[in-house]
């Protein structure tokens, strides 16, 4: 666990924000070959994806504030200092880049096609980012005796290496996207079947990580992720029943 990669000085850069930053650069550069079957110019991708990253940071980190505002109350211009704890709300932060989506997308690509067009790319950047969470110490795993659990400094017994079981679930609901996107699905089904297997995988996980409950045996990050997977679901069957929008065929994830 090294939560601090770079320190000079007071200047310091954590390693969950080095990692988040290649999330990104991965998930635009899938998000980019993809948009480029859509007919959306590369150039014109890479400014989408850096908007929606931006709405996403805010929106993300704002959550992470709330969430956390006994921590920021003492020092409220530490929210801005997002290199230091690298610290964002994931729902949030998808909201956010889905607010900048709705509203700066090319307006020939229907909503629903162009969320799908994200679905691998999010997969995939959010199991680069979990490396970093594991180096910082985030989603810390119960103590097990399992033969592969992992020993962090400042942890005495051996734990649940949590962060990897979310590497894997992403990596797994990539390979499922792929399978799923040669079924020709509706628009909107990729992104929403992401949502279902990413939030389910949340829940599964949680129940390996130390967090305090708040309803009955589920956590905080639980109740919210049923929530999430509720949303899914319906925007799943929706997705299916709505009469297909005009689409571009998309690549191979």
């Amino acid at each position: 666990m090294k939560p601090i990669l770079v320190q000079i000085g007071w200047f310091k850069i954590s390693s969950l924000g080095v990692f988040l930053l290649l999330a990104f650069l991965v998930g635009i550069a899938v998000a980019r070959r993809r948009g480029q079957r859509l007919g959306i110019d590369p150039s014109r991708m890479l400014d989408l994806s850096l908007w929606m990253i931006i709405g996403g940071i805010v929106v993300g980190r704002l959550g992470y504030a709330i969430a956390n505002w006994p921590t920021f109350a003492s020092s409220p211009l530490s929210i801005v200092t997002i290199w230091v704890d690298a610290g964002l709300t994931f729902y949030g932060a998808l909201i956010g880049g889905l607010l900048v989506a709705k509203y700066a997308r090319a307006r020939t690509i229907p909503m629903r096609q162009f969320m799908d067009v994200f679905a691998p790319a999010l997969a995939v950047a959010y199991a680069v980012a979990m490396i970093g969470a594991l180096f910082h110490g985030l989603y810390l795993g119960r103590a097990t005796d399992v033969p592969w659990k992992v020993t962090m400094p400042l942890v005495l017994d051996p734990r649940h290496p949590t962060q990897i079981y979310l590497l894997l679930a992403s990596l797994g609901t990539y390979q499922v996207l792929r399978v799923q996107e040669r079924q020709s699905p509706p628009p909107g089904v990729l992104f929403f079947l992401w949502l279902l297997l990413f939030s389910l995988a949340r829940v599964a996980v949680e129940f390996l990580v130390e967090s305090p409950t708040v309803l009955g045996p589920l956590t905080l990050a639980q109740v919210v992720n049923v929530a999430a997977a509720v949303v899914a679901l319906i925007g799943l069957f929706i997705s299916a029943r709505r009469t297909p929008e005009p689409e571009v065929a998309l690549p191979a994830v």
